[in-house]
């Protein structure tokens, strides 16, 4: 699948109801093929638009990524590897940075400006889906 379908069924994700963290995870776990990605939003909807949806602390998009990640490459038991894990956690984050500047909704909520009907919001959140399906590989 291209970066452009990823980021395209991300956007449409988006347009069903869901919010930034259930959109990024969903999507990601969805195209690798895990027959649970039903339940992804379940773990994922506390943190759409900042913690609690409270526009404060760390961005739904980043959160939601790292919901996918640690479903797709989490330990079930302690002392299990999580190496692969953690190195695409930093890949995530650090691309994110680089992308957006800040890991904070409201700082980049600020950055991003007015928008109507969050558009804005659903846009970064298809482009960073789509720059964790490339970190994946």
């Amino acid at each position: 699948m291209s970066r452009d379908s990823v980021e395209r069924q991300a956007f449409e994700t988006y347009l069903t109801g869901f919010h930034c963290a259930e959109v990024i995870s969903k999507t990601i776990v969805e195209i690798l093929g895990n027959n649970h990605s039903q339940d992804i939003p379940i773990v994922a909807s506390g943190f759409g638009g900042g913690i609690g949806s409270s526009k404060e602390d760390v961005c739904g998009i980043l959160t939601g990524g790292v919901i996918a990640l640690g479903w797709l490459y989490g330990r079930s038991e302690p002392g299990a590897d999580i190496t692969k894990l953690k190195d695409l956690t930093g890949a995530f984050r650090k691309r994110f940075i680089e992308r957006i500047g800040s890991t904070k909704c409201p700082e980049i909520l600020k950055k991003l400006g007015e928008q109507e009907k969050m558009i804005k919001c659903k846009k970064l959140t298809a482009e960073m889906t789509g720059a964790l399906w490339e970190i994946i590989g």
